[in-house]
């Protein structure tokens, strides 16, 4: 399956960041929101964020939508897992 082009905006909260970042995630994370789904697109986030904000992460193809907030450190969101919003439909 050819992997969807996502439109991903960056929301400047115009702050930086205050806490030092969590040691157990020196490169970053890769989020999950899919719920377990079936079918599901991955999106590549801009790694590190400039600073403390979010990313609104759009697919093109279905819709489906996350915000993903920053901190503007190492242990930032590098990717979102989403599921699609085309879901078979269970009988």
């Amino acid at each position: 399956m050819r992997e969807p082009d996502f439109d991903v905006d960056w929301v400047d909260y115009e702050r930086e960041p205050r806490v030092a970042p969590n040691p157990s995630f020196p490169s970053g994370v890769d989020l999950d929101v899919s719920g377990g789904a079936q079918r599901t697109c991955t999106a590549v986030l801009p790694y590190p964020a400039r600073r403390v904000g979010a990313y609104l992460v759009e697919c093109r193809r279905c819709a489906v939508n996350a915000m993903v907030t920053t901190a503007g450190r190492v242990d930032d969101p590098r990717s979102v897992k989403v599921a699609c919003k085309d879901q078979p439909k269970e009988h």
